[in-house]
């Protein structure tokens, strides 16, 4: 029988203190006995229409089904196995605990201690984990454990439970340094930002609104838009994002602005690319952005085009242009011209450098299913460059890259390859890389910028909270 490894991802030291081993009944199957049975029948139609229709990359692997509360679980517990243990796991560190999985469900009493000061405090939780299946599970405090929340990933192929702090989402810039760069930060981000409409399939890539996105720990917003002669609108390539007809790109900004009066602590990348139908060009697109954009909400921007610190940027969006200047706006800021400068990295690349050192992962055209697996290595492989560069950075006491890793693609020809269907792979396995895999060990590095589809789709946001959970690192050093 497998072994049982945990992964600290929280800047607390850990300790498995009591372990105890039960069965519970299986869900009840459908016979001649009990096919009258409404609500038997009534679970398993919805499970089979929910399997039939459901699209989301979450929902297939990390159904986020409610875990059973303590209490239920002891009460429908038919045996148990009681054992003292002592098991300690540093902050950012993995372990192989000794404690074989089988058939049985695994409880494990554990606790954190904080440091306060000078002062440490031990705090008391439980997790139970399954016998099968891959999931996100619920931590319960037992007693008092102040703000301190957690949440665990179980990745039963890989007999793995990380142990993650579920951090406030909606606020979780704010325990940080003003003095941490934009580089060294772990960040969540969505591609094709607003595309969460009823749309063409090759069009949708979100499930839930921006404002959504925010709460629950996104800071990375990928927004394309036109001119249509009267506005700005928004769309992805040719087509408008909603066949109800086009969307305001002023209404997008507004859910970014209500979010961040807010939640003053934090800060949204925003990228704009202009792409549509229009005939407006780079250059006059980037003075739309300023006039229509900008402009009228001055306050809440952030246009230097230097990579900022968090502290120039709380409250702010900063600007992140996939565009060209218009001869006008190249002498802003004293020369140096208007907002962080992204416009010039390679198509499709699995790894480039800007010359303001933005390093890119956006190798997007899967024309084959068989492509799926490249992407995730280059995934990976972006993963893996920006925890080492991150952690060198922070020995030497510089400024690191800006990471940014695309988890997207599609291939509108193909609908194997549509973006729900490249997201349904691509999303769990990166779910498990960061969980079992990512080089984080002693929370002296940071995963980048990291965009996926389908955020939150059936309320799960297991990549939002894993990379957020990374930034608890920069806390211990």
């Amino acid at each position: 029988m497998p072994n049982l490894t945990i992964r600290n991802l929280t800047q607390n030291p850990l300790k498995i203190t009591h372990t105890s081993r039960f069965k519970l009944p299986g869900p009840k199957p459908i016979t001649k006995d009990n096919i009258t049975d409404i609500g038997n029948i009534a679970r398993n139609v919805s499970r089979n229409v929910t399997n039939l229709f459901r699209r989301s990359p979450v929902s297939t692997i990390l159904p986020g089904l409610k875990q059973p509360k303590t209490q239920q679980v002891a009460d429908n517990a038919k045996s148990f196995e009681e054992r003292d243990v002592n098991v300690d796991v540093g902050y950012y560190s993995g372990k192989d605990t000794g404690l074989n999985l089988d058939d049985s469900t695994l409880r494990l009493d554990f606790e954190v201690t904080e440091r306060q000061g000078d002062a440490q405090r031990v705090k008391q939780f439980r997790v139970d984990i399954p016998s099968s299946g891959t999931q996100e599970l619920q931590v319960n405090p037992r007693g008092d454990v102040g703000d301190t929340s957690l949440v665990g990933f179980y990745i039963k192929s890989r007999n793995c439970l990380a142990i993650v702090s579920n951090a406030s989402l909606s606020s979780w810039m704010g325990k940080l340094n003003d003095s941490t760069f934009l580089g060294a930060l772990s960040i969540p981000g969505t591609h094709n930002s607003p595309t969460h409409h009823v749309a063409l399939p090759s069009v949708r890539c979100q499930s839930v609104s921006i404002t959504e996105q925010l709460n629950n720990g996104v800071r990375f917003l990928d927004i394309r838009a036109m001119y249509d002669d009267r506005e700005l609108t928004l769309v992805h390539g040719a087509f408008d994002i909603a066949i109800s007809g086009p969307k305001k790109l002023s209404d997008a900004m507004d859910e970014c602005y209500n979010f961040l009066d807010r939640n003053r602590s934090e800060t949204i990348v925003v990228s704009l690319k202009r792409e549509g139908r229009g005939e407006t060009n780079d250059q006059d697109f980037s003075k739309l952005i300023k006039e229509e954009v900008v402009d009228k909400s001055h306050d809440h921007w952030y246009v230097d085009p230097t990579i900022p610190n968090l502290g120039n940027t709380r409250g702010k969006c900063i600007l992140f242009r996939r565009y060209q200047l218009h001869d006008s706006l190249k002498s802003e800021n004293g020369g140096r011209g208007y907002g962080i400068n992204a416009e010039s990295w390679a198509d499709n690349t699995p790894d480039f450098t800007t010359p303001n050192r933005i390093n890119v992962q956006d190798f997007y055209e899967i024309r084959e299913t068989e492509n799926i697996g490249k992407k995730i290595q280059y995934v990976k492989d972006q993963l893996d460059r920006s925890c080492t560069q991150v952690a060198a950075a922070e020995k030497d006491k510089t400024q690191p890259p800006l990471f940014i890793n695309f988890l997207s693609g599609s291939n509108f020809w193909k609908v194997d390859t549509w973006p729900d269907r490249i997201a349904a792979k691509i999303n769990p396995a990166i779910t498990e890389y960061l969980a079992v895999d990512s080089k984080v060990d002693g929370g002296n590095s940071g995963t980048g910028i990291v965009i996926y589809d389908f955020a939150g789709e059936g309320g799960n946001w297991a990549i939002s909270k894993l990379v957020v959970g990374i930034n608890g690192g920069l806390l211990v050093n």
